[in-house]
């Protein structure tokens, strides 16, 4: 049994500058340190052909259950990767999406860059996989809640990214 994650971050502006900002290295550091991260390390590769890979591993206090202590810890290190293929002219795209973490779960989806004309969706979908005995459907869902939070926070530091305030 996995979990679903399926959420929707809102940008006014367009495809290019909302796929420019997050693959940007200055505001993914931004991001994870304003959302938790005690330490962040990031790398942003330009691939061959006009695509871009991001990878970003991030410590952050554990903010858990009880009984996930035992198994995650008291820090959690979360890496990231998104390898965005070719945009298209307008900007828009996707991307391969995953995160491992430092506990016994995984995410695996993708990532898009729509547009409907004056506003620019980044759609995150996927699924969460953990390999705990008896609890396994609760650690997921603990996961896709703390996703949630982080993607909610990331909009809010994109906006402000994308209206010059940093």
């Amino acid at each position: 049994m996995a979990t679903t994650l399926d959420f929707s971050q809102t940008y006014d502006a367009a495809p290019a500058a909302v796929r420019a900002m997050i693959t940007d290295d200055t505001f993914i550091n931004l991001r994870a340190t304003r959302t938790g991260a005690t330490t962040v390390d990031s790398e942003v590769i330009d691939e061959p052909g006009g695509g871009t890979t991001v990878v970003v591993t991030r410590t952050m206090p554990a903010n858990v259950p009880s009984y996930a202590k035992s198994f995650v810890g008291e820090t959690l290190t979360v890496t990231e990767r998104q390898e965005w293929a070719v945009p298209a002219a307008d900007g828009t795209g996707t991307a391969a999406a995953t995160a491992e973490m430092s506990a016994p779960i995984a995410f695996t989806g993708s990532m898009s860059i729509t547009t409907d004309g004056s506003v620019t969706t980044v759609r995150t979908f996927g699924e969460y996989k953990a390999s705990v005995p008896f609890v396994g459907g609760k650690v997921e869902e603990m996961a896709k809640e703390q996703t949630v939070r982080y993607l909610t926070k990331e909009q809010e530091i994109g906006r402000s990214w994308l209206n010059g305030e940093r």
